[in-house]
């Protein structure tokens, strides 16, 4: 019997991770509920993949944005959407989730995947499921229309957390038959302080305001964005987010190492090997201010950072900085919005009782 794998948003990350399993010969469901994103490729079911040179027309087993048929006999189910919207995914696959079943955020951010299973077990889904995260998304990628997505650089590693710990080996089993780059880590909370994007994301998004609203023609997000200047700032946060780890005893990558760990590149410091990673030379700004470099990754990144930085008193100024200033810029109030100690079942918790939470899930 064919394995089905249902990928869960027709973005960027899930057209290319859809298209790159069809064509590994797995049956793929694609589901996104908003059917705007599905239209380019749900009349004949294709996606084209551009990739190592290659292009790919990967035929898709079902499109839909129907959730409980796409989740209907799945083995693994493959969550790639912006993380601000795993509450409101968790909501619409509870009563749908089946025994057995391997969820994956990809990725989790920071606190994703207890979010999701505490989601979805106070909804009163108590079936035997296993929820996880990858430290980041596989690819860089980016469409090029409705049903054309382009690959520019693949992960040589990315970490995988899972719910409970005790069940990461099965999880990493069925994932490294299509993705080996996937490695197992001790708990989610290694996955959780492995977000990079954290850093690269709203910090130079902060700093490149300007050019964004006013240059109409665009500039590249690495090349061109991280200047420096920027990169000295993005430095400053990498260091809070390692001391939040040195604390809980987690041995993480430093934005440097997960650099060389990823992509092979080379440099003297941060800004050189930005510039020298060739995955990146292509990847464009946002056309505008409103994209989830701010609208999902401060919430969803640097306050759930922020918030586990005062549970174990380590202090985030640079962090909190880029928290307020984005709040205030943007007008709203991202760190209600966002992932805090109260909304990942984490609050007054010892650091012991926070370890024990990301191993299990359960308090």
């Amino acid at each position: 019997m064919e394995e089905i794998i249902t990928v869960i948003g027709a973005g960027n990350g899930g057209m290319a991770i859809s298209a790159y399993l069809a064509s590994c010969g797995v049956k793929v469901n694609i589901c996104d509920m908003f059917p705007q994103y599905l239209e380019g490729i749900k009349k004949d079911k294709e996606i084209t993949l551009i990739k190592d040179g290659t292009t790919t027309v990967a035929k898709l087993n079902m499109v839909t944005e129907d959730v409980k048929l796409a989740l209907t006999g799945a083995k693994l189910v493959m969550v790639i959407t912006p993380s601000f919207t795993h509450k409101i995914i968790a909501k619409a696959c509870y009563k749908y989730l089946e025994d057995g079943q391997i969820i994956i955020l990809n990725p989790g951010r920071t606190g994703g995947a207890i979010e999701f299973l505490a989601t979805i077990r106070s909804l009163g889904c108590h079936k035997d499921v296993v929820v996880g995260e990858s430290s980041t998304l596989v690819y860089s990628c980016r469409k090029h229309d409705a049903k054309t997505v382009e690959v520019y650089g693949t992960k040589e590693e990315l970490l995988l957390g899972v719910l409970p710990a005790e069940r990461t080996a099965e999880a990493a089993g069925v994932l490294n038959k299509y993705y080996p780059q996937f490695k197992p880590v001790g708990s989610c909370i290694e996955t959780s302080l492995s977000n990079i994007g954290a850093l690269f994301h709203p910090t130079p998004m902060l700093l490149n305001i300007g050019r964004i609203q006013s240059d109409k023609r665009g500039y590249r997000w690495y090349i061109d964005g991280i200047t420096p200047g920027v990169a000295k700032l993005v430095k400053e946060i990498d260091k809070e987010r390692l001391a939040i780890a040195a604390v809980f005893g987690v041995k993480i990558f430093s934005a440097e190492e997960w650099l060389v760990d990823s992509y092979q590149t080379h440099g003297a410091d941060l800004y050189e090997m930005i510039q020298n990673n060739d995955a990146y030379k292509e990847i464009q700004a946002p056309p505008t201010i409103e994209a989830r470099y701010v609208l999902e990754d401060v919430p969803m990144s640097l306050v759930p950072l922020s918030e586990l930085a005062k549970a174990v008193g380590v202090a985030t100024p640079n962090i909190d900085a880029v928290i307020q200033l984005t709040s205030t810029i943007y007008g709203r109030d991202f760190r209600a919005e966002g992932r805090t100690l109260k909304t990942m079942g984490l609050e007054n918790m010892t650091k012991e009782q926070i370890e024990k939470y990301f191993m299990t899930g359960k308090n």
